[in-house]
């Protein structure tokens, strides 16, 4: 749940306004060059399919580029989410492309999508729709098909980027984009972009983060299966980052390959260049990462995300509600504000299952005696002669702790968590513009 401020109105509606026009600048050649033949309307109407579906797929490499100015004021997970949701519109467009334009002849249609019938630009058409196919099936049902990340990211790359290319392939091939010399060079513009764009996002990117690698300082054990990794820049300055934020991190001898995952930042952005990345043990990749030694190379993607204490220094201090791992951004933001001697009221409440694997609890309690913090932990199960708040994070335990004042409201947590305050807050009287948060489940 994110409010945009007024100030930003304006670039939210100059970013839609630019996409759409995006999406709709190859269907300037369809009204330049006239269609041949009977059933003009049809014809029209199916290239327009085609050619708003083929923008789509070819505008995803914008949306996960990574450019840092574009992710304002929607936030990298409003970002990404739209990339995912947008896919299955491109692919709506996509399959009604071939049944508009065959109309009433779609009873042919059977023999020219089997694989070994379809050949020349029409079979280029036809595997660009069958790996359009693929990447959505498994993005959707990644989870459900069991798929490793690693396996899946490689799969995912490999089919949006032969949707792409054999799309254009297809789209060339219709003659009448070639019929005159300006749509010529409009489309060899725009196919030329496209590729930029994506060897930008294959190849310059990962050579360019070969050239700052970090190393391992400290490999710090946690409870609740986390694990903090300390990261210093290899003979080169690193990124400053605002509390709050998140990175990418590769592990291992190459940032091409393909094993990038997201972490949110736990550490003081008032120590960096230092990063300092909690993780979790939740997959294959996050197991690994509890076996990292001191002295690993790493490689590190950052800073993004747009919840921070930076955006809202205005208020009269901050909330904020966590549950599980979801503490580490959080834990950036009240280590920032520790170490600036900030004087401001702040209140945490940290949902957890057990205190025994209640992650940094020792360092929230430090944290208190530097700042005027004041920390509410909920647990689900406690243990004998507990005296807190017992359950989940809730209306109920809100209602209880919720600070009077001016606060900006920072919530990170699991997705159903993260839902039920968002609208438990919003129940208690917060003004929408005061909560902040961002869902790290980008993949």
């Amino acid at each position: 749940m994110r409010a945009v401020r007024l100030q930003d109105l304006t670039r939210v509606g100059l970013w839609i306004a630019l996409y759409v026009l995006l999406a709709l600048y190859p269907l300037l050649w369809l009204a330049a060059v006239p269609a041949p033949g009977d059933g003009r309307f049809r014809q029209e109407l199916a290239a327009a399919l085609g050619f708003l579906g083929l923008s789509i797929m070819a505008m995803q490499f914008l949306l996960t580029a990574r450019f840092q100015w574009l992710a304002p004021p929607f936030g990298t997970d409003v970002v990404y989410a739209f990339h995912r949701h947008v896919t299955a519109v491109a692919l709506a467009f996509l399959v009604l492309h071939p049944l508009v334009l065959l109309g009433p002849g779609l009873g042919g249609m059977a023999e020219w999508l089997l694989p070994w019938r379809a050949t020349g630009a029409v079979g280029a058409g036809v595997w660009s729709l069958y790996a359009l196919v693929v990447l959505a099936v498994t993005s959707y049902g990644r989870r459900r098909l069991r798929l490793p990340y690693e396996a899946w990211r490689v799969l995912h790359g490999l089919a949006a980027t032969a949707a792409v290319l054999l799309g254009l392939w297809h789209a060339a091939a219709a003659r009448r984009l070639l019929a005159g010399p300006v749509t010529r060079v409009m489309w060899i513009a725009w196919t030329l972009a496209w590729v930029a764009l994506l060897l930008r996002v294959r190849v310059a990117k990962p050579l360019a983060l070969r050239a700052r690698p970090y190393r391992v300082s400290e490999v710090r054990p946690e409870r609740g299966d986390a694990v903090t990794l300390v990261l210093d820049p290899d003979g080169h300055e690193g990124f400053r980052f605002r509390a709050g934020q998140f990175a990418w991190l590769t592990l291992g001898a190459s940032p091409f390959a393909a094993r990038e995952h997201p972490f949110s930042i736990s550490g003081s952005s008032q120590r960096a260049p230092r990063v300092e990345l909690t993780v979790k043990a939740l997959g294959d990749f996050t197991r690994r990462v509890q076996a990292t030694l001191p002295g690993a190379r790493a490689w590190v993607d950052g800073p993004y995300g747009t919840m921070s204490v930076d955006a809202f220094p205005d208020a009269d201090g901050y909330l904020f509600v966590a549950g599980g791992i979801g503490i580490a951004p959080c834990l950036s933001m009240l280590r920032t504000l520790a170490d600036r001697g900030d004087r401001r009221p702040h209140q945490l409440v940290f949902g957890t299952g057990r205190w025994e694997r209640t992650p940094f609890r020792e360092v929230l309690a430090e944290l208190a005696t530097r700042l005027d913090l004041t920390v509410v932990h909920v647990l689900e199960h406690p243990p004998d002669g507990w005296t807190g708040e017992v359950g989940v994070v809730g209306e109920d335990v809100l209602r209880r702790h919720l600070p009077r004042g001016h606060r900006g409201c920072f919530v990170c947590g699991p997705p159903a968590m993260m839902d039920a305050v968002e609208t438990a807050l919003v129940r208690l009287g917060v003004p929408l513009r005061d909560i902040h948060s961002e869902r790290f489940d980008l993949v």
